[in-house]
């Protein structure tokens, strides 16, 4: 197989955020009372020939109609309990702003946001490292299955996935493997922009160190 083919790159665009300061930890898997100015939307790009595939777990993650998958913080989201054809629906979500995005100057932690799974493959693992630009956003997996990359440490929570600086993670995939990806999420108190990149390796051909003996 190419190269090209054995090496998966999915690119996860943010649009800028405007913020300011107070704290808001733990949500769950659904759309929560949130009135803000400003959405969160991200796109995650996807290639069906590739060695991974990506699955929405949450409300806020749906595939969209060109098979793309999407996380998105705002009514936007076909999802939204406003939505008369979202499986949430309900009629006192019309005309509020309930549910709108994440509140500016919040810090937020999503378990479980999205799958990556290892189902197109029988007798492969794979090696699939995740990172942010910014260390407003980083990653963790509550049952312990990730790393931050170049060390054995392992960020099970928001608070682990601050204090390990957790925006370049790793695991490995044995076929038939599905590893979940939570996100903390740090408004902070001015707007940017932030690009999570995907990549997926057969194990062996990364270039990095995942997990213990990592330095």
């Amino acid at each position: 197989m190419e190269e090209c083919t054995m090496k998966k790159i999915l690119a996860l665009g943010m649009l800028g955020l405007m913020i300011a300061a107070a704290f808001a930890l733990g949500t769950s898997a659904t759309f929560r009372d949130y009135r803000v100015n400003r959405s969160l939307h991200i796109d995650v790009v996807t290639d069906d020939s590739e060695l991974i595939d990506l699955t929405p777990v949450q409300p806020y993650a749906y595939i969209n109609d060109r098979g793309k998958l999407v996380i998105d913080f705002s009514k936007n989201n076909p999802n939204w309990p406003g939505n008369p054809n979202s499986p949430y629906f309900n009629a006192s979500w019309n005309n509020t702003d309930l549910g709108s995005g994440l509140s500016k100057g919040s810090r937020y932690n999503f378990d479980e946001i999205f799958n990556v799974s290892n189902h197109l493959w029988e007798d492969m693992n794979i090696t699939v490292r995740v990172v942010s630009s910014s260390s407003n956003i980083r990653f963790y997996n509550p049952d312990g299955k990730i790393y931050v990359t170049g060390t054995s440490n392992k960020p099970i929570d928001s608070d682990s996935a601050v204090s390990y600086d957790a925006k370049d993670v790793c695991f490995v995939l044995t076929p038939g493997d599905a590893v979940s990806i939570g996100m903390e999420i740090n408004a902070g108190q001015e707007s940017y922009d932030a690009t999570i990149t995907i990549y997926a390796y057969p194990e062996g051909d990364e270039d990095f160190v995942c997990g213990p003996g990592g330095v």
